[in-house]
């Protein structure tokens, strides 16, 4: 198991695109999990969390440490997203590899935007 994934990072290391592809999603994630981490503030009031187009209300508030979860994503999305790539690459090649990484970057992207407008709700008070 332990040489399986150093053999893996080793292919990935010697791959400049997919080093750099992936150092750049853990860059991003880290960037955005750290801003997002910030933005977020203790308070006394019930803050919008999330949001959705089912049912009667579209905003839902809970407490404002829900809004937590919303760093801990970036992070798993990193973690996960690079070690599914990693072993895509050793499975598929790199042509697969290289697609889900831009792909995870573009999840991460989205997931910001969302999450943006999601805490500019929640704590504009």
């Amino acid at each position: 198991m332990r040489e399986s994934i150093i053999n893996s990072v080793r292919l990935i290391v010697h791959d400049r695109v997919m080093t750099a592809v992936f150092a750049g999603l853990i860059l991003l994630s880290s960037v955005l999990a750290i801003y997002f981490g910030v933005k977020i503030s203790p308070s006394d009031i019930q803050v919008y969390t999330h949001y959705t187009s089912f049912g009667g209300v579209n905003f839902y508030a809970t407490q404002w440490y829900y809004a937590l979860a919303y760093p801990l994503f970036f992070v798993v999305i990193a973690a996960l997203h690079t070690a599914v790539g990693v072993k895509l690459y050793s499975a598929k090649g790199r042509v697969p590899a290289i697609g889900f990484a831009w792909l995870s970057i573009g999840v991460v992207l989205f997931a910001a935007i969302m999450l943006h407008r999601i805490l500019g709700i929640a704590f504009s008070f």
